[in-house]
């Protein structure tokens, strides 16, 4: 079989999109036969020059712009889209199990005794918003009222970024404590640890804050250290790119989504290890789970 030319427009300016890669390099270097365009770019950035004129085989995007869809809908070749934001709905798509996160989430924070809960979104991704839903009805199932913040991506302004944090603490600042908080990425709980150390506020004492990706550097930035949901970026692209070979070889692929759970979660310093709780609590919600710590 001759070698196949595949393009890969994922960006490598994060770690959940370098996991993504990491996964598709092991399926080729296992299954494919395949010669990878990976250009060097960030999230939201347009669709390099040389695509237009691109004679490859197939595709691995992280669609997130419609200008990305609009080229991309232009090639005809098989295309795999690794993004939630579906600006593209007609092709198969491998993504992380939102639903999954949000249960992992709950069920570190209701182990620990809260009874307390809030989410802090990002109103600007589907992901987010994926998570702030699953989780608020898993909370109500369990009977835990639940707080939301919906944030806006500040746009690198500092300007812009006050506004914010004048708005996410005054949130805060209202919210019930103790309280367990999960942001949707460990950016947003970056944000939220910062407000909280401006603000006085306890963590993980009154503010227990857990983040999503468990990017190590992050986390282990954030003041104090991160704990974070670890999704499994690895696996998804290994089923982006098996899903891609089979498109290649002429196999019918069926457009509904893959959805890749979580590895683990992550427990550093901003969420307690354990919380003093009675024996009708141990009843309510069992023994706690193991779960990695740091």
């Amino acid at each position: 079989m001759s070698r196949r030319s595949v393009a890969l427009l994922v960006e490598t300016s994060n770690a959940y999109a370098r996991g993504l890669l990491r996964g598709v390099i092991a399926y080729q270097r296992e299954h494919g036969n395949w010669s990878v365009s990976l250009p060097e770019q960030q999230r939201t950035a347009g669709p390099p020059a040389w695509l237009k004129g691109w004679r490859g085989d197939g595709i691995i995007a992280r669609i997130e712009t419609p200008e990305m869809a609009q080229a991309l809908k232009r090639k005809k070749v098989p295309i795999i889209d690794v993004s939630a934001a579906r600006h593209v709905p007609g092709i198969p798509w491998v993504e992380t199990d939102d639903e999954a996160v949000a249960r992992l989430a709950i069920d570190h924070l209701a182990e620990r005794g809260f009874r307390q809960l809030a989410f802090c979104g990002d109103s600007a991704f589907n992901w987010s918003r994926w998570r702030q839903e699953h989780f608020l009805r898993l909370a109500e199932e369990q009977g835990i009222p639940c707080e939301v913040y919906l944030g806006t991506t500040p746009d690198g302004s500092h300007g812009s970024w006050l506004r914010e944090q004048k708005r996410m603490r005054e949130w805060i600042q209202e919210v019930p404590k103790p309280v367990g908080v999960l942001a949707c990425y460990d950016i947003m709980a970056q944000r939220l640890l910062d407000v909280c150390r401006e603000a006085n506020i306890a963590v993980p004492d009154e503010v227990a804050v857990l983040g999503v990706d468990n990017d190590e550097l992050l986390c282990d930035l954030a003041n104090p250290s991160l704990s974070s949901v670890q999704l499994d970026a690895r696996r998804t692209g290994y089923a982006a790119a098996e899903l891609l070979e089979q498109m290649m070889d002429g196999e019918d692929v069926s457009n509904e989504p893959r959805l890749i759970p979580p590895v683990a979660f992550t427990t550093r310093s901003t969420s307690p290890l354990w919380a003093e709780r009675t024996q009708d609590d141990d009843e309510d919600y069992g023994t706690p789970a193991r779960l990695m710590s740091r």
